[in-house]
């Protein structure tokens, strides 16, 4: 019983310093960004590829059990959106095509908006510090930002593909693997996330 406890403990304590450092990663990326006048150059990319590529260790968190949520649907979401990053790196100095620009943009703006917001959660609801607005915010901002960050995505990754003429690519078989997971794993996780919705605010809206 009291190993189990001091595991518990250290798991905690782990748990506020990832969120803390993923916060920090998320905030810097978003000054990088919004500072250099929403334009994407190396040191925005470098901040997202630390920022996102943290959230690996989330796959571990939800398989241990150290989080409640499903860890298949984690891992295919935070894989596809390494891909994306990864499509980034390649060919945001490479593809000039507009599209690709807005998908940049609306990728940014929708990522940062939603993981600043969840790990500024997730740390007050570890320090025992959850508020009201915060708890609203998470658990609403998802209904606009998760199907705009989605199309963002995917603008990305289709100018990429056509811009390059990869059609019959590994780039292009990754691609469509993707989007069988997005086909997957979308309606599963929207719905997922209206389900905790209605869960954690339900009891405030009746108030």
């Amino acid at each position: 019983m009291f190993v189990e406890r001091k595991i518990c403990m250290n798991v905690n304590v782990y748990l506020k310093w990832y969120n803390l450092a993923a916060l920090m990663l998320w905030g810097l990326f978003v000054m990088a960004y919004a500072g250099g006048g929403c334009v994407f150059d190396d040191e925005a990319m470098y901040l997202l590829a630390a920022a996102q590529g943290v959230a690996l260790l989330e796959i571990l968190h939800a398989r241990m059990g150290w989080v409640k949520s499903p860890w298949l649907s984690v891992a295919a979401q935070v894989l596809s959106r390494i891909f994306v990053v990864v499509v980034l790196g390649l060919y945001y100095k490479k593809v000039t095509h507009p599209l690709f620009v807005y998908g940049t943009f609306i990728v940014s703006l929708a990522w940062s908006i939603t993981e600043v917001v969840r790990y500024a959660y997730y740390l007050m609801q570890l320090l025992e510090r959850e508020t009201g607005w915060l708890t609203w915010l998470r658990y609403s901002l998802f209904i606009v930002l998760y199907p705009l960050g989605v199309c963002g995505e995917w603008l990305l990754i289709a100018t990429a593909v056509a811009q390059q003429s990869v059609w019959l690519s590994p780039f292009t078989w990754v691609s469509v693997l993707v989007a069988l997971l997005y086909i997957l794993y979308f309606p599963k996780l929207y719905g997922y996330m209206w389900k905790q919705r209605k869960k954690k605010l339900s009891p405030r809206l009746e108030m």
